[in-house]
């Protein structure tokens, strides 16, 4: 018999608080690069600005003038301070800082191209809405606030998630179609991949070299990287995976810095700021509990190791929940007696 570990609420509140604390830090500093970035866009021709569609158009018609921008910035800064000073979350407060950084990221999305730029920052700062985050909930935060915690992750996480599912169905059409297109199994793939963006930035193909030179290093690389992605919602119900998928997808984004020119440093930041964790960060404010649960019958050996691994080394346990790996140890059960 064994003791199947139940999610540590205490856990949760602790590294959730801090991480948003974290993010609101730099939140600041999101604001003064996103001005460092309207005066850069000042520079542009004015006819240069269109909007992508008609919400857009509404919202932003034109690229806005110094004074109102800066107003907005400055707005948005005040209810961000706000929040960290109190150490806790305002709807009331959250709800037009989140309008606010929005609207200031809109700049970013104009010039004829929407992109997903600051998509990670701009749905984190919209879901903490609805979380009830105040300066005790990392000492003694409620099942509903350990919960909603879980479900703030799952939809950040959810976009990879559904970065990661959409390539399947395309893929497997190209391939059984025998479409004569490159798709990314393709041998070429990352070279094309990397076309897109070294064109434009006019730099020499280095690190982009071991995905086009070497045999097979692009197609592992890639079914790794549709594997986390798309199981990368579930971490958010796993607080010990959480971790280990924040640093893959950290590593998915500083490799595609590095070889395809795709910048993503905001999401990196995000990821950092809100993975982190600070349980092992801050050891002397955070003093565990013994973690508990219902009996349970480990029907494999690994159930059975990360249970032990679970009392021991919380996060070191979190591998072993990876999806699939459970099916993988009961497919293999019978050959192991």
């Amino acid at each position: 018999m064994f003791q199947e570990v139940e999610p540590d609420a205490r856990r949760n509140g602790f590294n959730f608080f801090f991480g948003v604390m974290a993010l609101r830090v730099f939140t600041l500093l999101w604001l003064f690069w996103t001005v460092k970035k309207y005066f850069l866009l000042l520079q542009r021709p004015l006819e240069l600005f269109w909007q992508h569609n008609f919400y857009l158009n509404w919202l932003m018609p034109e690229l806005p003038g110094k004074m109102l921008f800066l107003s907005i910035t400055a707005l948005a800064a005040i209810l961000n301070l706000l929040q960290l000073i109190r150490l806790r979350n305002s709807a009331w407060l959250q709800l037009p800082l989140a309008l606010c950084l929005l609207w200031l990221n809109l700049p970013q999305w104009s010039y004829g191209f929407l992109s997903h730029v600051n998509h990670l920052f701009l749905l984190a700062h919209l879901f903490l809405i609805f979380i009830p985050l105040h300066k005790h909930s990392w000492r003694q935060p409620d099942q509903y606030t350990s919960k909603a915690i879980n479900w703030f992750y799952a939809g950040l996480l959810f976009t990879y998630t559904l970065a990661g599912l959409w390539k399947i169905p395309s893929i497997l059409y190209k391939l059984l179609t025998s479409s004569p297109d490159v798709h990314w199994l393709h041998p070429d793939g990352a070279l094309y991949n990397a076309f897109v963006s070294f064109r434009s930035y006019d730099l020499p193909l280095h690190f982009t070299k071991l995905f086009t030179a070497v045999p097979l290093v692009w197609q592992a690389s890639f079914i790794l990287t549709v594997y986390v992605q798309s199981i990368s919602v579930f971490a958010a119900f796993r607080q010990q995976l959480r971790p280990w998928v924040a640093l893959f997808l950290i590593l998915f984004h500083v490799v595609n810095m590095l070889a395809f020119q795709t910048h993503f440093v905001v999401a990196i930041c995000v990821l950092l700021c809100l993975f982190l964790p600070y349980d092992l960060l801050l050891p002397a404010l955070f003093r565990p509990k013994s973690l508990s649960g219902s009996p349970h019958i480990a029907a494999t050996s690994l159930e059975r190791q990360r249970n032990r691994l679970s009392q021991r080394h919380y996060y070191l346990s979190g591998i072993l929940y990876l999806p699939g790996l459970r099916t993988l140890a009961q497919t293999l059960r019978p050959f192991q007696k």
